[in-house]
């Protein structure tokens, strides 16, 4: 009875983070309808996210002293990184729809297979190789097999965003695994936060009257698209593991397809949406080879 509560909990704790990540890209809309630029929102986002990080591991009285090289692997982490792949996504939900960026980021965890296995670290079986060939059907379809009214350049920073992402958590992998992922993740957001604001303020970008749904859209976007996503992240995780926990994640592009055409009244063409299926469907079949 415990272990079902357990993983009821997880199981729970794992759909509020794919939620929460989903939301990302309708937070970064929003932001967009009052113009406010891109150093100001992922300034603003990772101040506030860092401040609250440092806040809970205070609270939490947790050891976040860690040796010099660790502080520099995760600066690097977090100002290239995290950084980069974060530029890349709001990118490409300004130049297309946030539901076309959502599911062109969830090419991620092919994109991580395939990297593990070039590496040697993991091998390259006969499900992977179908997975990677129904993923990139999927890509096929959700870009589109005409290039007419397409914006290639917002195509091109969403799949950016995916192999940024995809590198980041192979680098970042050991680094996790040896120390406390809360730690691990108030370094790297602090070190995200610490760049943009020193290439935002001086360079004059950074603007503070930005509205109420400036504002807004940058709470949401720190609170609930980074802080509440991965603290239930981490906290699903520990429950119920990293493949289910990689499986039942595949609802964040659904949330955002479905929020953006709430929100906005953003459609995907029938094909566009049988295409993001089959790119989750690719997810879901790496997971269970796992």
């Amino acid at each position: 009875m415990e272990n079902r509560k357990h993983s009821l909990l997880g199981t729970g704790l794992v759909i509020v983070s794919a939620a929460s990540f989903g939301l990302m890209a309708i937070f970064v809309k929003y932001a967009y309808t009052v113009n406010l630029n891109i150093l100001t929102l992922l300034s603003l986002r990772f101040a506030i996210a860092a401040a609250v990080m440092w806040l809970i591991v205070l609270w939490k009285k947790e050891n976040y002293k860690l040796g010099r090289k660790q502080v520099l692997y995760l600066a690097g982490m977090g100002a290239v990184g995290y950084g980069l792949q974060s530029t890349f996504f709001l990118n490409a939900v300004r130049l297309t729809s946030a539901s076309m960026a959502g599911i062109l980021l969830y090419l991620y965890p092919v994109i991580v297979t395939l990297i593990a296995a070039g590496l040697g670290d993991e091998k390259f079986t006969w499900r992977k190789t179908v997975s990677l060939f129904i993923s990139l059907s999927g890509l096929v379809l959700v870009v589109g097999l005409s290039l007419e009214n397409l914006n290639m350049a917002g195509v091109l920073f969403g799949m950016g965003a995916a192999v940024v992402y995809s590198v980041y958590l192979i680098v970042g992998n050991r680094m996790v695994s040896e120390n406390n992922p809360l730690i691990v993740s108030a370094y790297v957001i602090t070190a995200a936060a610490l760049a943009f604001n020193l290439i935002g303020w001086t360079t004059g970008q950074v603007e503070l009257d930005i509205g109420l749904t400036g504002w807004l859209s940058v709470f949401g976007l720190s609170l609930i698209s980074t802080v509440v996503a991965i603290l239930t992240l981490f906290k699903g995780m520990k429950l119920i593991g990293p493949s289910k926990t990689s499986i039942i994640s595949t609802f964040e592009p659904v949330v955002t397809v479905l929020v953006a055409y709430a929100a906005f009244t953003e459609k995907l063409l029938p094909v566009q949406l049988a295409g993001g299926v089959l790119i989750l469907a690719a997810v879901i079949m790496i997971q269970w080879d796992n």
